[in-house]
């Protein structure tokens, strides 16, 4: 016969009561399970998102160069970026940026760096450095992940993802200690105007810079590995010394735009550079013995007779001291900045002057081939001129510098062109971003802050390393 429980015998009967802890923890155990699923499909998705974000970053910014076309470029480059795929979210499968992403452009900060602030936002190629790629939201479904999260949370659980990434690009010049330079024109290209002359302006207001003005940039003092003769100086004398030693530094220049030098005048570039033909003022008043800054080879103040006496310093004549002129449509007191590249009167009265009218280097085109030319021709090459007439009839180009330097690159410098034309550059607060680098051939000793030079190479790019074989890097990376 079977037994029957009572009532009470069934409360206190514990057998079976497992079972009921067991069914409550498969519920939690299914939940949790269900919530690891459903987020790390979440995850997942945010994860692809991201990757594809600064995917399209990184693209459209390596475009943003400065120059008329860069943002239809940066949006053509981030357009045609080949698809990447989603694998959990609801919708298409694919990742195309024309669809998911919206590009926003920036322009740097007045330090140089990135700011999200909407008053940075700019649709001028001219001043976009920085873009910021942000997706659309992709939804996924949770399923039991979402009835747990809402149930023990009471809220609902986040079921959408976006990502979003800023790049930025940034032109860098490495071993060089350059010169900033405001661009003559907003559309100037230095690859297109090679050979060509410019008329430069060092004596400036530095707070307010214009096209044609030119301004010492500040140097990485704790990164001059071993460039002792410039060692334990600071500021202006730092930047200056960097400017006319031979040995260059090894820092980078222009990441993120070039610090300016607020306090350095054009007196102290003009000392720097004067070095380098072999005249020693100001900072330099004591360096003409120094071969740390022993200037270039040069044949106009080299000219000696046959006792060996420098000239045009002990005889001069009238135009002894015509030296390589600047482009016929700049001489005559002319304020253009940028030359015509034609140099042909200047030239007949330069050959006049030193060569008795006879060319002796019909196959230079440009100035400083014309000049290298003269270096390589020096102690063989003749010249007869009014006081070479009256004496010898023959001048022998030779240095008549205290110290000796054969290289004739000597009379080179790299300048790190600046965009004064779309915005205000003001040394004291602005850091602006380099649109180019360029290599130039210093013509003539600098006076009355006037810089001549000659320009010889566009650096970068398609453009290579010059003459001096300057390491022009572009830089794309990721800022936020």
């Amino acid at each position: 016969m079977r037994m029957r429980y009572t009532p009470s015998q069934f409360c206190a009967d514990e057998s079976g009561g497992i079972l009921v802890f067991w069914a409550c923890a498969v519920v939690a155990f299914l939940g949790f399970a269900a919530l690891i699923f459903d987020f790390g499909r979440l995850s997942a998705t945010h994860a692809e998102l991201q990757s594809f974000t600064d995917s399209v970053a990184l693209t459209a910014a390596a475009e943003l160069d400065g120059k008329a076309d860069a943002i239809t470029r940066a949006q053509a480059a981030a357009n045609d970026l080949i698809t990447d795929s989603q694998t959990f979210a609801t919708g298409g499968a694919l990742l195309n940026s024309a669809e998911d992403i919206t590009l926003t452009f920036y322009q740097p900060a007045q330090d140089g760096t990135f700011l999200r602030d909407p008053g940075l936002e700019t649709t001028n190629p001219r001043l976009a450095r920085f873009v910021r790629a942000e997706s659309t939201e992709h939804r996924i479904g949770l399923g039991f992940g979402a009835v747990f999260a809402s149930v023990n949370s009471g809220s609902a659980a986040p079921d959408s993802t976006a990502a979003s990434a800023t790049a930025g690009f940034s032109l860098e010049a490495c071993n060089v200690a350059p010169v900033a330079v405001c661009l003559p024109t907003v559309d100037f290209d230095a690859e297109t105007s090679i050979g060509k002359s410019l008329q430069l302006d060092a004596s400036v207001n530095l707070g307010n810079l214009l096209p044609g003005n030119v301004a010492i940039v500040n140097s990485v003092t704790n990164l001059l590995d071993g460039l002792s003769i410039c060692a334990g100086l600071l500021g202006d004398a730092l930047n200056a010394c960097l400017i006319a030693a031979r040995e260059p530094e090894t820092a980078c220049t222009g990441q993120g735009g070039l610090e300016l030098s607020v306090s350095a005048n054009g007196d102290g570039l003009m000392d720097a550079l004067n070095t380098r033909l072999g005249i020693f003022e100001g900072l330099f008043a004591g360096s003409a013995n120094d071969q740390n800054f022993s200037p270039a080879p040069n044949v106009l103040t080299g000219l000696t007779n046959l006792l060996g006496l420098c000239l045009p310093s002990i005889l001069p004549t009238p135009n002894s001291n015509i030296g390589l002129p600047l482009d016929d449509n700049q001489s005559g007191g002319s304020l253009s900045v940028v030359g015509s590249g034609s140099w042909g009167a200047g030239r007949t009265a330069y050959i006049n002057a030193h060569y008795n009218g006879k060319d002796p280097f019909p196959q230079a085109q440009t100035r400083f081939e014309f000049y290298q030319a003269e270096i390589a021709a020096s102690g063989t090459i003749k010249s007869g001129g009014l006081v070479g007439n009256i004496l010898t009839g023959l001048f022998q180009p030779k240095m008549c510098s205290p110290v000796t330097n054969t290289d004739p690159k000597r009379r080179l410098m790299v300048f790190a062109g600046i965009d004064c034309n779309s915005v205000s550059v003001d040394a004291a607060v602005s850091v602006p971003p380099v649109q180019q680098f360029f290599e130039g051939f210093v013509l003539n000793p600098i006076t009355d802050g006037k810089l001549a030079v000659e320009i010889t190479a566009c650096l970068g790019g398609g453009c290579g390393k010059g003459n001096l074989d300057t390491d022009v890097r572009d830089i794309v990376r990721l800022v936020e």
